[in-house]
């Protein structure tokens, strides 16, 4: 659809947008755009009609190392599928403190620190928690130096310890979980004596190779926590001259690139998910009810093509884009407890074997663009993340085959691996929460 506007005020309006945008133009001869005369050959043009192929993108690899964040849990979620997260890690070497001679042991207890945030799920659930001494040595298996969502390490059987319990974000400090004695009373005396098994790092790694928390049969809830040195496997021990002492050692995560978490989905039977695997990548919104799925953590972002976006400029022979807006808008009763919409959606730039090439900029503020996030609680109507592409549809409006990009939305690194905030976003068909575009441009004849 397109609208002309002739009128001397517009086009002044125009002028003082160019000057801001700066953008580039095909220049005629005598044309300037300092001091436009109203002829009634200059148009101001809306265009709402371009083309956009929206598709769901599924990913290899996710990153999850270097994220000091342990997620454990089972949640089933009707749109996405069933989830299951757990987290490993290498475990500190004893730092060769001095026990006294008579001192005894007592327990050997897991020390987990909830975050207040990042939950999946109802957080009034029961959480089933174990927690394995793993088998194999963790390291990083590809050259990168990151461990990633599909990595796992094997570990013994049987549990260490357990528990059950819920988990109450706003009061909670601290999940304390009883470990297996016989490995506390190992370690202990190993400790007491100071042998190089535990105080060096090395060494230590071959007899105890990491820890992992794992979640029960009985889990409803991904928590979230701290996997940082407050994620400790705490020794305690008292001494036995006068009044009872208790002390305690510490063995906290060791070394944030070989702390990680593994994820498991399951997609729910007769989903258009289904289809998506590491030999099938990209699900059109048109195989899908006019939808677009983005949940970094289970491999999925969104991606948009406009393929005839070059036509456009084609349309006359001396044209500027002044202005072009993308809005894309979650689609309704999606968002509902206890499910969250990401608070920033990044648009980026990917390319045609779909990896992030770049990110868009605000041409206002130089700024990551994130959406700018507004909910209708109301109606779930009008919640919409919009972006300037401006200088997105100049760039691809000549560029050559090779630099042809899409757009990708995709949350930021630090919260898109380290929560399951998920997004479905309508195509140009969604009957109630359909994606929009908008190009202002400027033509003479």
């Amino acid at each position: 659809m397109n609208k002309s506007i002739r009128a001397k005020e517009a086009c002044k309006y125009l002028v003082c947008a160019l000057l801001i945008t700066g953008a580039e133009a095909c220049d005629k001869a005598g044309f300037s755009y300092d001091n436009i005369v109203d002829n009634g050959a200059t148009q101001y043009i809306v265009v709402d009609s371009v083309t956009m192929n929206m598709n769901t993108v599924f990913l290899d690899s996710i990153p999850t190392s270097y994220q000091s964040l342990a997620l454990v849990g089972n949640h089933t979620d009707p749109i996405f599928g069933t989830v299951s997260a757990s987290s490993y890690w290498r475990v500190k070497a004893f730092n060769g403190a001095t026990i006294p001679d008579l001192a005894s042991y007592d327990s050997l207890v897991m020390i987990m620190r909830p975050n207040k945030t990042g939950m999946y799920g109802d957080t009034a659930a029961v959480q089933d928690v174990s927690v394995y001494r793993v088998t194999e040595k963790i390291d990083t298996r590809i050259t990168n130096g990151y461990l990633y969502s599909y990595d796992k390490f094997a570990t013994e059987t049987t549990p260490l310890g357990s528990k059950q319990f819920k988990i109450r974000p706003s009061i909670d400090t601290l999940i304390r979980i009883k470990l297996d004695d016989a490995l506390g009373a190992d370690l202990y005396q190993k400790c007491k004596s100071k042998s190089q098994t535990v105080t060096d790092q090395i060494q230590f790694a071959d007899y105890l190779k990491g820890l992992s928390i794992q979640p029960g049969a009985n889990s409803k809830l991904v928590s979230s926590f701290r996997g940082d040195d407050s994620l400790t496997m705490r020794l305690y021990y008292h001494q036995n001259s006068g009044e009872k002492l208790t002390t305690t050692i510490d063995f906290p995560v060791y070394n944030a690139a070989l702390q990680f978490n593994h994820i498991d989905v399951t997609r729910p039977s007769g989903s258009p998910l289904t289809a998506l695997s590491s030999s099938n990548k990209l699900l059109a919104s048109t195989s899908a009810g006019n939808r677009t799925y983005a949940q970094p953590l289970t491999n999925l972002i969104s991606r948009i093509d406009m393929p005839y976006l070059k036509n456009i400029s084609q349309l006359h022979k001396f044209f500027k884009v002044m202005r072009a807006t993308l809005t894309v808008r979650p689609e309704k009763q999606t968002y509902q407890y206890p499910y969250n919409l990401p608070a920033k959606l990044t648009l980026c730039e990917i390319n045609s074997t779909n990896s992030i090439t770049d990110t868009l900029i605000s041409p206002s503020t130089g700024g990551v663009q994130t959406g700018n996030l507004v909910i209708d609680y109301a109606y779930n109507l009008n919640t919409d993340y919009t972006y300037d592409i401006t200088n997105y549809c100049i760039a691809q409006m000549s560029a050559v085959d090779a630099n042809i990009r899409g757009l990708a939305l995709i949350q930021p690194r630090n919260t898109g691996f380290t929560r399951f905030d998920r997004v479905v976003l309508g195509d140009r068909k969604n009957k109630f929460n359909n994606i929009e575009i908008k190009i202002y441009y400027l033509q003479y004849e």
